[in-house]
């Protein structure tokens, strides 16, 4: 099974006090591509641009998911943001953490194993009251804790 945790820890939960769609989903993944060039982030972020209805996909329940393919990484990245109270995603919704998964084209099947993983973990009670800023110590310690189960 895949396990999150594999692939960030608590210095990959960055915290955010409002929601600028383009700041953000910017920050998240210079994050998840710190060790690229420069050229590689702005191809990820052009990328990221063109996608159909906006830049993020709504998962409800105040999570949101934001990813790429891109065959510049070795393995599949991920950083996520966490943001503060009343903070409303672009289509008027409260937004507790946006999830930025970039991924290799040769990781696909493992990006699905990923995500069916990640939905069970964001549908699970108390979700929602783990992801807050402040908190990454508790939010990799629920992650933990759903994966040991």
């Amino acid at each position: 099974m895949v396990k999150l945790l594999s692939y960030f820890n608590k210095e990959d939960i960055l915290e955010f006090q409002g929601y600028d769609d383009t700041k953000v989903n910017r920050a998240l993944i210079d994050h998840c591509l710190k060790d690229q060039d420069q050229e590689i982030k702005e191809k990820a972020f052009s990328l990221l641009g063109v996608k159909k209805n906006g830049k993020n996909l709504d998962l409800t329940k105040g999570f949101a998911l934001t990813h790429i393919r891109l065959d510049a990484v070795d393995d599949i990245k991920i950083s996520i943001g966490v943001f503060g109270e009343n903070v409303k995603f672009p289509k008027k919704r409260q937004i507790l953490a946006l999830f930025c998964i970039i991924i290799p084209e040769n990781k696909c099947q493992t990006y699905l194993s990923l995500m069916a993983h990640l939905t069970r973990l964001l549908s699970s009670k108390g979700a929602a009251q783990v992801f807050r800023p402040g908190n990454k110590k508790g939010i990799i310690e629920y992650i933990r804790d759903f994966e040991d189960y």
